[in-house]
């Protein structure tokens, strides 16, 4: 999965709600975990993350899911569930934060150039 592919499905899939917490990996596994039926149920199922920014550090320009988000928010992430077969995005939020992330989330993103995936 690269991120321009998935940049592209997630202008397809819509609103998303925009969070405003600060960011960390406990915050993030946790709504995976919420949503394990997704990936029970449809294998093809990828978790991901990718920033449009970590810690002020831009990565992937997100068009329209961060427009209403203040500018002081720091950091900005969007996670949700990508069907690799169908190149859709079928469940995603927006995460936003003038908080400084969790170290673990600085250093997973900026490992992949801004884009995680989870397994």
């Amino acid at each position: 999965m690269d991120p321009l592919s998935l940049i592209a499905a997630i202008s397809f899939f819509g609103y998303i709600a925009v969070a405003i917490v600060a960011i960390t990996v406990e915050i993030i596994t946790e709504w995976f975990k919420a949503r394990g039926k997704i990936k029970a149920e449809n294998t093809n199922a990828i978790a991901f993350t990718l920033a449009e920014r970590i810690a002020n550090k831009d990565y992937a320009k997100v068009g329209g899911v961060f427009d209403k988000t203040p500018v002081t928010a720091s950091t900005r992430v969007v996670q949700g569930f990508f069907d690799e077969r169908s190149g859709r995005v079928i469940e995603a939020r927006a995460l936003a934060s003038s908080r400084e992330p969790g170290v673990d989330v600085v250093k997973n993103h900026t490992a992949g150039r801004g884009l995680v995936v989870y397994t």
